[in-house]
């Protein structure tokens, strides 16, 4: 049984400085995160708890031009498959489909989305971005969860407590903001690439630009469609949210 002070706690996310939490009932947070981005900027995080659901969006303002600053969405994806990992059993992966998929155990969790200030073009700073993560936390509204065996959820998996992946989370795109800075985007690229299934040798998946190339044995290989086109073609979500 929890104690007084223990039950206080609950809920409570722990963030650096530089995040301010805002909590929302709007299931979008994306939408509400860019509504948000203009007036308060940097470090936002907006977070929605609510059955069946975890979201959550972080405000960015990038200081390079979007042809850049776009790859803080693969940035973002690291940070959130990482989170995951780390409050997860240990025996099972933590996956992704380029460019916005999320998958555990082989099965959907949820995926990240991403919003670009209007207005500006390749070659311009946006005023702000959004990055913004939906995931399955519970399958309690179906009936017979074994009948969808391609979704799964955070409760199902006993991930640890949603205040802890919030949290960890939002170190982990600090420091891969800072590797970024120091090392250069492959830092995280390769971070991103070491998560696609089927494992390859380096080489032979790589991102160039904002594209995923894969080669063939033959010489020849595929390119994906550029980044910002590609999101939401992994068709992980619907308009309500994560498929189940």
């Amino acid at each position: 049984m929890q104690t007084a002070s223990e039950t206080s706690e609950a809920g409570k996310i722990a963030l650096p400085p530089p995040y301010t939490l805002h909590r929302t009932d709007q299931a979008d947070v994306l939408h509400h995160a860019a509504q948000l981005a203009p007036t308060e900027g940097a470090g936002t995080l907006v977070v929605h708890q609510s059955p069946g659901r975890l979201a959550f969006a972080v405000v960015l303002e990038p200081e390079q031009p979007l042809a850049q600053a776009q790859m803080a969405f693969l940035l973002g994806m690291v940070a959130v498959a990482d989170a995951l990992a780390a409050h997860c059993p240990p025996e099972r992966a933590v996956r992704l489909n380029w460019p916005d998929e999320l998958r555990f155990d082989k099965a959907r969790l949820g995926g990240g989305r991403f919003q670009v200030a209007p207005g500006g073009g390749p070659e311009d700073v946006p005023d702000w971005m959004v990055f913004a993560v939906e995931l399955i936390a519970d399958r309690d509204q179906l009936e017979e969860p074994g009948r969808f065996p391609d979704s799964t959820s955070l409760a199902e998996e006993v991930f640890d407590p949603a205040e802890d992946i919030i949290s960890t989370f939002a170190s982990y795109m600090m420091l891969y903001f800072d590797r970024w800075a120091h090392d250069g985007i492959e830092a995280v690229t390769n971070r991103y690439l070491m998560r696609i299934d089927p494992p390859l040798l380096r080489g032979v998946r790589r991102v160039e630009g904002d594209r995923l190339v894969e080669m063939t044995p033959s010489g020849g290989g595929t390119r994906s469609a550029p980044l910002l086109e590609a999101l939401g073609s992994t068709g992980w979500r619907d308009e309500t949210g994560p498929k189940l």
